[in-house]
């Protein structure tokens, strides 16, 4: 058994026990309920990397409200929409697990989001026609309640057998959530423009964009996540109970992110108060997600057997299992491949 502060098959810490709630397991060193969106998101990220794309979705947010605060809401619409779709698109191409992949299989998981996500804001536009306030909050909770279960159907269909890890369906369901929010920003928002010009009154746009852009693909992205992760893997281990939770959690956060938001609409309270109404949401979701993540992966943990392996979280190269003696972190894209062809 190599010597650290891990075991380096269960990955539990030597001194704080097998939860480690001090070292969530992708990124030792940051505490389990930290609401960290790189970390939590994109789990087969480089450490080394991680910066480029903090810096580019913080770059794209404020490009975002720079546009919109200029009156260029049109713009502004479309870089919202892309914003973290293009930022996933890409992580998927950066991490090794998934870059050997023909592109068509990632973009075909955005795409198939995006399509669920013009069916239901469609049949919301056309359905929610002179329905009075309380009309529009049911409606909104029935379609957020639906579109979980349908955001994340085909990854969960199709490509279980390929990428057998918990991991792999937090992505994938990430994905599929980016391309719900992409479809839903670009119906609604181009909608309520009614085809205007390029340049209009910034007045009650910036905060709208700004969710658009960072707070809603969030939202879709870690509920369909959650539930792509909770359902990726038979029932049974220590993480059962949080797996089980995962898709009623989704369903509750997506209806208080959507209704709540509604609501407080409807109560004529500013929108930066709906917009940090949204954001205690999304951070609500991020810790759920990092809950089920940290005990299915060290559920998952001890199949792997020595052999050498660079950790790409501290750089040390060394002897080791599933984990990282040293750091605790899970190894990276390599263990998770070799896992994948070990259950082929």
């Amino acid at each position: 058994m190599p010597d650290g502060q891990f075991c380096t098959h269960c990955g539990a810490h030597r001194d704080g026990g097998p939860l480690r709630l001090h070292h969530f397991v992708l990124h030792p060193g940051e505490h389990l309920t930290t609401p960290s969106v790189i970390s939590t998101l994109m789990p087969r990220l480089a450490h080394e990397r991680s910066h480029l794309f903090r810096w580019g979705l913080l770059g794209g947010v404020a490009l975002v409200a720079l546009l919109a605060v200029t009156g260029l809401v049109v713009p502004a619409i479309w870089v919202a929409a892309l914003l973290v779709p293009v930022l996933y698109i890409s992580y998927l191409r950066e991490a090794d697990v998934f870059a050997d992949e023909p592109l068509l299989v990632l973009l075909a998981t955005v795409v198939a989001g995006a399509v669920v996500g013009v069916a239901l804001t469609a049949a919301g536009d056309a359905i929610g026609k002179g329905l009075g306030a309380g009309g529009v909050v049911l409606l909104t909770t029935v379609l957020a309640a639906v579109a979980e279960l349908l955001k994340p159907a085909l990854p969960l269909l199709l490509l279980r057998r390929r990428f057998p890890n918990t991991l792999d369906g937090l992505v994938f369901g990430v994905a599929a959530g980016a391309g719900f929010a992409l479809a839903q920003t670009l119906l609604n928002l181009t909608g309520s423009l009614g085809g205007v010009a390029l340049r209009v009154d910034p007045a009650n746009w910036v905060f709208t964009l700004l969710s658009a852009a960072l707070l809603i693909p969030l939202l879709h992205g870690s509920c369909s996540g959650l539930v792509a992760a909770s359902l990726w893997r038979p029932r049974g281990g220590h993480a059962a109970a949080l797996r089980a939770a995962g898709l009623p959690l989704a369903v509750i956060a997506a209806i208080a992110f959507a209704a709540g938001s509604e609501v407080l609409d409807d109560a004529g309270l500013t929108p930066l108060f709906v917009l940090l109404w949204q954001a205690v949401v999304v951070a609500g979701v991020l810790v759920a997600v990092r809950l089920v993540i940290h005990a299915s992966v060290l559920d998952e943990g001890a199949s792997l057997g020595l052999r050498e392996v660079r950790c790409q979280h501290c750089g040390r190269t060394l002897e080791a299992g599933r984990f990282c003696p040293q750091c605790g972190a899970l190894l990276g894209a390599g263990a998770a491949a070799e896992m994948a062809h070990s259950h082929g």
